[in-house]
């Protein structure tokens, strides 16, 4: 291991020795908040709920990001940290975090995208959740200190650059997602995260090409059916697709299956509810 590479681990040691033991449940709700599946959600309750455009350009940029994270993951090839240091389980590379890096997409993108406050405001809380998650993973043992910080390093990147190509168009962010996630699957050489991405991101570009305006659901039993019946069942054929290792084919369709009905879920059910 490279000199750089034994001070980080010291570091990440010496943070888990100065947390105490009784705290580790506190971060195992930190890191929720970091996790593609609740960031996802969170988008698409937007999406649904309370502004269709800056959700579908939310969850375009989103996912782009998620397979920015499977690119990387596979292109540098890093190991976590020992499994005898974990006090979760985690699979897979190390290098960069994906928590770290998804929540520095999806936190920056609501300081920038909502209006409350001053914008320092705004990026000062989002700093500060960014930094709690990016700490969770370290005291929880799955990342190394060099892992979290290159997750905030390429996340603000990336969202620098997302928010540049896609000027919140949600047409372009949803194709910037089909390209990137392209690329994850290459990378990647055809991995379950690279499949699940990569059918995500093409559901969702393909979905939105053929959707007309925004949809809006204002009905009390419409939401209650998207809520209730359409978000339970989305999670169920997203865990399919991507802890139960169905053969490749249908993990491609199964996760462009999940992001096609978060789209067209409003409008499928506004017509029967």
């Amino acid at each position: 291991m490279s000199q750089t590479g034994v001070v980080g681990q010291e570091i990440g040691h010496t943070i888990r020795q100065l947390i105490p033991s009784e705290l580790l449940p506190v971060f195992f709700v930190i890191t929720f908040f970091g996790g593609v599946g609740f960031l996802l959600v969170a988008f698409t309750l937007d999406y649904w709920f309370l502004d269709a455009k800056r959700g579908a350009h939310s969850l375009g940029v989103a996912v782009a990001g998620a397979g920015l994270v499977v690119a990387l993951k596979a292109f540098f090839g890093e190991p976590r940290p020992s499994v005898d240091v974990a006090a979760i389980p985690a699979s897979g590379f190390a290098f960069p975090s994906g928590h770290a890096t998804m929540s520095t997409v999806a936190y920056g993108l609501l300081a920038y995208d909502l209006r409350k406050s001053t914008w320092r405001v705004r990026f000062a809380a989002a700093a500060v959740v960014v930094s709690l998650i990016s700490l969770s993973r370290v005291v929880l043992g799955v990342h190394y200190v060099r892992d979290v910080v290159a997750g905030v390093l390429f996340g603000s990147l990336f969202l620098l650059g997302g928010l540049s190509l896609t000027k919140h168009v949600p047409r372009k962010a949803f194709w910037l997602a089909a390209a990137v996630g392209t690329v994850a699957l290459a990378v990647s050489g055809g991995s379950g995260d690279g499949l699940a991405v990569f059918g995500a991101s093409v559901g969702g570009a393909l979905t939105w090409e053929l959707l007309d305006g925004y949809p809006s659901v204002g009905s009390r039993r419409g939401r209650a059916v998207l809520v209730v019946g359409v978000l339970p069942l989305l999670a169920v054929v997203g865990y399919v697709a991507t802890r139960l290792s169905p053969p490749p084919v249908a993990v491609v369709i199964l996760a462009g299956v999940v992001t096609s009905a978060i789209l067209s879920a409003p409008k499928l059910v506004k017509r029967v509810a």
